[in-house]
């Protein structure tokens, strides 16, 4: 995503990424959103809609996200759930996804855990990726509070895919950090920086006890 700064009467100027990762933009939607869910607009709308498999999702050289800003105890439920599926890969260009101006995907889902402090906070992005292999994971190149994972790799589309994470586990590999709680979810599938059209459709994250 490019570095731009959101700004609201409420709040100062923030880059775009933090809006996110604080969820702390108002909902400035045209697109729909699951109860208890907002949308957060950075360049342009992705266009969310339920459909009756799933929340699909459009980007056209955009980028905006649903965010569900909650507390959850994950003592009581780490393991992450989501779906996500495409009926086609993206027409993407030959830019490498791990800089600025490649940092677009087909599917990603956030996992936040807020600091005291807006540079204290620190997320995980599970991606598909259209270069990396499942595994593979790169700090942000736009924040390093972030950390990209691959959860999926280059291909796949046609049929739905099916994920679990142990977010606690996660915390502790990627950012060193003993979590017993996180502070927001989100789901963004986003096209802004490569200028390409991008569709997904999710079966929202939910947290539960135990591994499905």
């Amino acid at each position: 995503m490019k570095t731009r700064f959101v700004c609201d009467r409420r709040v100062q100027c923030i880059p775009r990424w933090m809006a996110l990762f604080l969820a702390l933009m108002p909902a400035l939607a045209v697109s729909a959103a699951p109860p208890e869910w907002r949308e957060v607009v950075f360049a342009g709308h992705t266009a969310y809609r339920q459909t009756t498999e799933c929340w699909q999702a459009r980007a056209q050289g955009t980028a905006s996200g649903l965010v569900r800003e909650k507390s959850v105890d994950l003592e009581k439920t780490p393991w992450l759930v989501w779906q996500w599926r495409a009926e086609a890969v993206a027409a993407w260009p030959d830019t490498n996804e791990q800089h600025k101006a490649g940092d677009d995907f087909q599917a990603r889902v956030y996992v936040v855990k807020k600091g005291w402090l807006p540079w204290q906070t620190r997320a995980i992005n599970y991606v598909w990726s259209r270069q990396s292999a499942p595994g593979a994971h790169w700090p942000n190149p736009f924040a390093h509070q972030a950390e990209m994972v691959v959860v999926q790799g280059p291909g796949g589309a046609g049929v739905a895919h099916m994920f679990s994470r142990n977010v606690q586990a996660d915390f502790q590999r990627f950012h060193g950090m003993a979590v017993t709680s996180v502070d927001a979810v989100a789901i963004m599938t986003d096209g802004d920086n490569t200028g390409a059209t991008v569709t997904s459709c999710y079966q929202l994250p939910s947290f539960r006890s135990e591994m499905p």
